[in-house]
């Protein structure tokens, strides 16, 4: 479902990504790890289409997004991976439920039929109960739970999480952590998580790890 061949990214005159390959078949979790530095944010930008490779190629469920322009790469991204940040970046000014409609109506669907998939996916991941709410009136879990849902607004064949346990307490961050796998078995999404918990990387299907821009096991 996603699969990187030989990237390599400079910024200037280092070089932080070394001829990186790798690949996550469908509906698996897989974990990237590996100290600070080592290139698993970029390698992960890379792979959503977010930052742009100097040499090698991105697929995503087969379609090779090498040669789109950034107008298409936008689309692409708003049809088909969903993206989970550390610190949620929920937009303050709207509520929960505004926050997982919007990315739907960028991609053009009708507001009744936006407002319904978010009312279910609120409930999917339990926060239907504060879907008026705005940002500032939740928890760090809660408001990563509205960032998960809002990831999955679009149906996204895979979905990229960097660090997306990092800023929560010891409780939460398991309720997020088994949040991950039960909505895998719900939905079937490909999950390519960037974390330093080693919890987390021990549940998933597969752990990738990272050191001085390569892929080491």
């Amino acid at each position: 479902m996603i699969k990187v061949e030989n990237i390599i990214k400079r910024f200037g005159s280092l070089e932080v990504l070394h001829g990186v390959s790798m690949e996550v078949r469908k509906s698996e979790i897989v974990s990237l790890v590996g100290a600070s530095g080592a290139g698993k944010t970029t390698l992960l930008q890379i792979a959503g289409t977010l930052l742009r490779a100097d040499e090698g190629r991105v697929l995503i469920g087969g379609v090779d997004t090498l040669g789109m322009n950034d107008a298409e790469l936008s689309k692409f991204r708003c049809q088909h991976i969903g993206f989970v940040f550390q610190f949620h970046h929920l937009l303050a000014e709207f509520t929960a439920l505004e926050n997982v409609v919007l990315p739907q109506l960028i991609a053009g669907v009708k507001r009744r039929d936006a407002v319904k998939r978010a009312t279910e996916l609120l409930e999917m991941v339990s926060m239907s109960h504060r879907a008026s709410h705005k940002p500032a009136a939740l928890s760090g879990g809660e408001q990563q739970r509205i960032a998960i849902a809002r990831a999955l607004a679009n149906s996204p064949s895979v979905v990229l999480a960097d660090e997306p346990t990092g800023n929560l307490d010891t409780v939460t961050r398991g309720e997020i952590q088994q949040l991950f796998f039960d909505l895998r078995e719900q939905t079937g999404q490909t999950f390519l998580i960037v974390t330093h918990d080693e919890a987390l990387a021990q549940m998933s299907d597969r752990k990738v790890e990272m050191s001085d821009g390569r892929i080491i096991c």
